[in-house]
């Protein structure tokens, strides 16, 4: 059985890179506050994303003015509940509940696009899931509020990939990605008008890892929507998984930090049952039993 990736799955893994990069910058500025990295984050991002429709000629307002604020504020809330958890749980639990949005995709593309799943995948994507579970060390106690938090940012990250997928043929890609920043901006602001005194200035190397930011979610935001609008909700959703290994291989790199042998076999169950999901229609064939 020869392994086949979709143009889709290829722009999943570079989307997936994008934003393991991405974690690296954020986790360099740990220093400032959430929501002033994601608004100087979000700034960068609508500079380069206006310029790159200024060079395409394409109005960066959009045609579904609709679907592009639903995509951005969607997108917005889970962005914002994901770093709740960060800073209200462990970083392992944070993650684990985070890596439920693939599924939830899954299941509202089911319902909002009609896409249908070969019962197999559910396995695939369990096994998935296992992995992720297996390599973050599950099985702490955490609190209420930032667990429903991190439910309802995978269910958000959902809501905003399904929107992505019925934006397909309708908007340019660039035009789908910049609504995500120019909604996040205000949401962002809004947080310092109650609490003006946690600004904090970005000072020397800061501002260079805040536009690293800026840009690596760009590149991201651009190939996960384009795999979003290339393939299978299904398919695509199951390749995120991939970022575990990204944040494993940044954290014993850059970070110093080590993992036990059972992390290993975590990180191997996630490759295998990503590989597999995207070729969940060709293992079912292979293990059909031949017609007579």
């Amino acid at each position: 059985m020869r392994l086949k990736l979709s143009k889709g799955v290829w722009m999943m893994l570079l989307a997936s890179f994008s934003f393991g990069l991405m974690n690296v910058c954020v986790k360099m500025v740990k220093d400032i506050p959430v929501a002033e990295t994601v608004f100087f984050r979000a700034v960068v991002q609508i500079i380069l994303g206006y310029l790159t429709l200024l060079q395409l000629g394409v109005s960066p307002m959009g045609k579904n003015k609709v679907l592009l604020l639903q995509r951005g504020f969607y997108g917005s809330v889970g962005l914002i509940c994901y770093f709740y958890t960060l800073q209200h749980m462990p970083l392992g639990n944070a993650i684990i509940i985070h890596y439920l949005a693939p599924m939830l995709t899954t299941i509202l593309a089911i319902r909002m696009a009609g896409e249908k799943v070969i019962s197999i995948q559910w396995l695939f994507f369990t096994l998935a899931f296992a992995g992720v579970i297996v390599v973050n060390g599950a099985g702490q106690q955490v609190p209420l509020i930032p667990m429903l938090a991190g439910l309802g940012g995978a269910l958000f990250s959902a809501l905003a990939y399904n929107t992505i997928k019925k934006l397909k043929g309708v908007e340019d890609p660039n035009v789908v990605v910049l609504y995500f920043p120019m909604v996040s901006v205000p949401i962002a602001l809004s947080y310092f008008l109650f609490r003006p005194a946690d600004w904090v200035w970005p000072e020397g190397a800061q501002w260079l890892w805040l536009i690293a930011t800026g840009i690596t979610t760009q590149i991201g935001q651009f190939f996960m929507t384009r795999a979003y609008q290339e393939d299978l909700a299904s398919r695509v959703s199951a390749v995120s998984y991939v970022g575990v290994l990204w944040g494993a291989g940044a954290g014993l790199l850059i970070f110093d930090e080590h993992y036990q042998a059972l992390q290993y076999i975590g990180m191997a169950m996630v490759i295998g049952g990503v590989i597999l999901n995207i070729n969940a229609q060709r293992v079912k064939n292979f293990f059909a039993p031949a017609e007579n």
